[in-house]
């Protein structure tokens, strides 16, 4: 009886675990925000090029050019278990990465949709 209690217990255990939530999800600007005041721990990806993100970005943002060779080894090189705000200029290359990332077990994904320009459009802060 012992055992079959353990057992039912561990695999209770496992299945939770095994089936932690996933979260991939297209937000507002005002989400977009609000995930990045909510959560510091976020990791703010801007996968425009060098020369877009030198005219402005959101602030915290780590720039992961998508149209490098190597993107997809930069994103390897993020915590997946961590959530993730994805965005670029106006959604398209932020959308492919979102996929890309989900295909690759990202845990919570967010991307902005309309990209940067729905962000200024939101009158949101940008860095330079």
């Amino acid at each position: 009886m012992m055992k079959r209690t353990l057992l039912l217990i561990l695999g209770v255990a496992f299945f939770t675990l095994g089936c932690a939530e996933k979260v991939a999800k297209q937000v507002d600007a005002n989400e977009f925000e609000a995930l990045m005041a909510d959560d510091a721990s976020v990791q703010i990806i801007d996968v425009r090029t060098p020369d877009e993100y030198a005219q402005g970005f959101i602030k915290n943002s780590t720039l992961m050019n998508f149209n490098d060779p190597g993107f997809k080894s930069q994103l390897e090189g993020l915590n997946k278990n961590k959530a993730v705000a994805v965005y670029c200029h106006s959604g398209a290359r932020s959308n492919q990465a979102f996929e890309m990332m989900k295909e690759m077990g990202f845990k919570k994904i967010y991307e902005l949709q309309g990209g940067i320009v729905a962000w200024q459009e939101g009158n949101k802060q940008v860095q330079k």
